[in-house]
């Protein structure tokens, strides 16, 4: 076993005991790693920038002016140039620049890919839900199948009426009709099921890490 071996392993036990110390109350020692993660993250992302994306497709590119490589990358170096200026002067309106591109691109990403990846599969399933092939099975109705479809139907169209319903409570000084505070309390419940998968989801994967890494403490002072 090498000493970078050692010196790795009694750092993360360290660090370990450290976050975990955040049991006891909100300590010294706690801050010190969460400050020690952020550092890392931070100089390991900016690590990768400067080797994926600066290098290769910011100041490589303009060692071949005046071709048109060169020339496109003189756009986002100068937006580069225009945000790093932000941090000097704050209230230039010209920073506002790069700022509105890099907020338009993000919109546009995450709108596309929400689209694309989450919303129009899922509305595909509802529909093909209600094909008639999956809802007959031999010639006789498929009721697990139907009953299936309709629940997503109503999930889907219960909790649009949510956030309907709290549209109107904020319109209207009146009591909503008690028809739509009934449906809007059935979207309630898919919502709150929903979250408490996710939920679910995301404790048992930090558990399942949690796990593998006291396993992997366990072997390594097994070694020994």
């Amino acid at each position: 076993m090498s000493s970078l071996d050692l010196v790795v392993f009694f750092a993360g036990l360290i660090l370990s005991l450290m976050v975990f110390s955040y049991l006891l109350g909100d300590s010294f020692l706690f801050g010190i790693a969460m400050y020690t993660l952020v550092g890392v993250s931070a100089g390991l992302s900016a690590l990768v920038l400067l080797q994926k994306v600066i290098l290769p497709m910011l100041i490589s590119p303009l060692g071949a002016f005046p071709q048109t490589s060169s020339l496109l990358a003189l756009v986002p170096l100068v937006l580069s140039l225009l945000v790093i200026w932000l941090l000097f002067k704050r209230s230039s309106r010209i920073t506002g620049i790069p700022l509105g591109f890099l907020g338009g691109v993000v919109t546009a990403a995450l709108v596309i890919g929400v689209s694309r990846g989450t919303l129009a599969p899922q509305l595909l399933s509802i529909v093909n839900a209600f094909e008639p092939g999956r809802m007959t099975s031999s010639g006789m109705p498929n009721w697990t199948g139907i009953f299936e479809a309709f629940m997503m139907l109503a999930g889907v169209l219960a909790v649009f009426f949510v956030f309907h319903h709290q549209k109107i409570k904020k319109k209207l000084a009146t009591p909503a009709p008690a028809w739509l505070e009934g449906f809007a309390g059935v979207g309630q419940v898919f919502i709150g099921v929903t979250f408490g998968a996710v939920f679910v989801g995301l404790f048992s994967t930090g558990l399942v890490a949690l796990i593998a890494y006291i396993q992997s403490l366990v072997d390594f002072v097994g070694l020994w």
